[in-house]
């Protein structure tokens, strides 16, 4: 394979093209990805996108607040996850894996971040990758996408880019990076030692470069369907396969930027999983925070240009028709009720910088365009805690706020389907491995809950009992008298009760577990009680 061939070829030309290529969305909108998603950043936490951000510039925010909004709106919780099984069949380890997620696994990887993060990055840049992690998923930052199909996020290559200090880069020999038996070229040692002490701003590819108090190094991390050249070192690049590739660059000792590899191997093309509640056909990433760009950008401009004029205002400006006025007085040396003299028929005044109803206009023009805001985002004044306009009723302003939040319910339902799909393509598995290997846990049950483990266990103890009786010659106990005494002694002991899942103990069990996100998919009749 010769060097204009090599995987860093491709990263370092598919890079340099993501930054400055532009596709066609519409007759008359270009689109660059690394742009939008700088601008709906930038623009959200209240920094100019062009121009120096010196606080001279007065930003009055639009975007977050109503970002917020829709983060709470839509927010889902992990209380609103439920784990429920289809039948009767094998109910006791559908019972533990249940019980197991709800006491355990939701707390000990913080799902409710997870889900968190979701949302705010669906809601700001139109889009969220979440990918297979090492033990939770992980949504990957758009900020970080090196590259991609600016048309369809999913449809191409699509590459990361990190910087990792020492220690980090270490830690991922947990994965395999660094591995001979993984494709690896270069071990992590050696290339720490060939790391240099700077790391480019984040989403700013051939920018200068940030000094840094450490060594961090680049690394590429890119999934997709690939020539079989980049995977075996050899000259076919006629087949392709999805596969995993994970490249570093250094500078070697001619200050040439050198690419090496830690890790490439085929890879399930389920291991990255794109969303976007708001899509835009031909366009990677949907709608997200630039629904509000047109609002924000011609408030910042009222505002500087209303900023201008109480500025103007500031300045109090004298005026006389008393030429040999100003040759005999100072008024900036003048003393407090000091008195002066006009010559004889000579006036003095005040020039008028602004006039009151000059601010009031500007404010007027402000206020519009957050009320137009609103109205792109589904916000009204009682969900922003604002007072809503005078003589609004209580049961009025109740339904203009569920009218208000009919969009946010929406957009929390495609969401919600999302996240069924992460719990089964990565969650669901992940607990199973998990019991395999054997767990002991502590869980508080509901009283259905106890209920059933009460019942489940009498009758084993009841049958045990009896057993023992005729293996000792003697006449069984009535069984209805054992299940009573063991339900009354296990009753004493509350509702907190330490569960085992012995080691492999559910290794040939079928367990079909079923999820329902925000009541997308429940079906009273089909939950297990």
């Amino acid at each position: 394979m010769t060097n204009q061939e090599t995987i860093y070829k491709f990263i370092e030309s598919e890079e340099s093209d993501f930054n400055s290529d532009e596709v066609r969305v519409y007759d008359n909108k270009n689109w660059n990805m690394r742009n939008h998603v700088q601008m709906c950043l930038q623009l959200k936490d209240g920094f100019y996108t062009q121009g120096e951000n010196n606080w001279l510039r007065p930003f009055k925010k639009v975007i977050e607040p109503l970002l917020e909004l829709a983060n709470t709106a839509e927010d889902i919780e992990v209380k609103d996850i439920s784990l429920f099984i289809k039948g009767d069949e094998r109910k006791a380890p559908k019972f533990l894996i249940k019980k197991y997620h709800d006491e355990i696994y939701i707390k000990e990887h913080d799902i409710d971040a997870l889900i968190d993060e979701i949302a705010e990055s669906d809601n700001t840049v139109g889009g969220v990758l979440v990918q297979r992690g090492q033990d939770v998923p992980e949504v990957m930052k758009m900020n970080k996408v090196a590259f991609c199909d600016q048309t369809d996020i999913m449809g191409g290559p699509i590459g990361f880019k990190y910087y990792f200090s020492p220690s980090k880069l270490r830690k991922m020999s947990e994965a395999g990076w660094g591995s001979e038996a993984n494709g690896a070229n270069i071990t992590l040692e050696e290339l720490i030692t060939l790391a240099q002490p700077e790391k480019e701003p984040s989403g700013m590819s051939g920018q200068k470069k940030n000094k840094t108090t450490g060594k961090n190094i680049e690394v590429y991390i890119v999934r997709g369907d690939l020539p079989e050249a980049y995977l075996e070192d050899n000259d076919n690049f006629e087949d392709y396969s999805y596969q995993l590739q994970i490249v570093a660059f250094y500078k070697n000792k001619k200050d040439q930027r050198t690419g090496v590899t830690l890790y490439r191997k085929e890879a399930d093309p389920e291991d990255l999983l794109f969303h976007t509640s708001k899509p835009v056909d031909g366009q990677a990433l949907g709608k997200g925070a630039d629904i509000f760009f047109n609002e924000q950008i011609w408030t910042n401009f009222l505002e500087i240009h209303k900023m201008k004029m109480l500025e103007g205002a500031a300045k109090n400006i004298i005026w006389t028709d008393d030429d040999a006025y100003t040759n005999r007085n100072r008024i900036n040396d003048m003393e407090n009720n000091e008195v002066t003299v006009l010559a004889e028929g000579k006036r003095m005044g005040q020039v008028p910088t602004v006039q009151p109803v000059s601010v009031q206009l500007y404010d007027k023009a402000i206020n519009d365009w957050f009320q137009n805001a609103q109205l792109v985002g589904f916000a009204q004044d009682v969900q922003l805690g604002r007072q809503s306009y005078a003589g609004q009723t209580f049961k009025g302003q109740e339904r203009l706020l569920q009218q208000g939040r009919g969009p946010h319910e929406r957009t929390k339902g495609k969401r919600a389907k999302f996240i069924e799909k992460v719990y089964r393509t990565y969650i669901i598995p992940e607990i199973k491995r998990e019991i395999l290997k054997g767990v002991e846990f502590v869980a508080k049950l509901s009283f259905d809950e106890l209920q059933w483990v009460t019942n489940q266990l009498a009758d084993s103890y009841a049958n045990r009992m009896r057993n023992e009786n005729v293996l000792n010659g003697e006449l069984p106990e009535d069984r209805d008298m054992l299940i009573q005494k063991f339900k009354q002694e296990f009753g004493k002991k509350g509702s907190d009760r330490k569960l085992e899942i012995l080691k492999g103990e559910f290794k040939d069990a079928e367990i079909n577990i079923e999820i329902d996100v925000a009541n997308k998919q429940f079906d009273m009749a089909e939950m297990s009680s």
